[in-house]
């Protein structure tokens, strides 16, 4: 191995070691999060279920008037009836939204330590790999 293949090998060693140490860092953060919003679809989703108790808005607006739910509910409710479920299904927390951005990044994150991995392999491996790949394509 000459001395550019061995510093082109240690970086690729070194890029893979600095991805999987931002995974590492970030993997606590992220189960949070995702704790987080999977809290805010649920609350999301016991929103749809108190709307679905009242047979009407104006049943809504009676309990309202009774103080037996609160004017955030009553609107809740007064949506449900106007635009369905997909009011409250469709709507998304920041939560959930940073769950995604968070989640495309490790994503990409761990294609890169693949793919860094896959270099460092013999190329008579790599070709190995490459023909594994297209049988299992041709088979499809």
């Amino acid at each position: 191995m000459t001395d550019k293949e061995k510093k082109e090998h240690d970086d690729i060693k070194m890029e893979i070691e600095a991805r999987k140490e931002v995974l590492r860092k970030i993997e606590n953060p992220f189960k949070r999060l995702q704790a987080q919003a999977d809290k805010n679809v649920q609350k999301r989703k016991d929103k749809i279920d108190a709307a679905k108790t009242y047979s009407s808005v104006e049943e809504a607006r009676e309990m309202w008037g009774y103080d037996a739910i609160t004017e955030d509910e009553l609107h809740d409710v007064e949506r449900f009836f106007e635009e369905g479920e997909d009011f409250i299904a469709n709507q998304i927390s920041p939560q959930e939204y940073a769950v995604r951005i968070l989640g495309e990044f490790i994503s990409r994150l761990r294609s890169d330590i693949r793919s860094f991995e896959f270099e460092l392999l013999p190329p008579e491996e790599q070709e190995r790999i490459r023909q594994q790949h297209a049988e299992l394509r041709r088979r499809k």
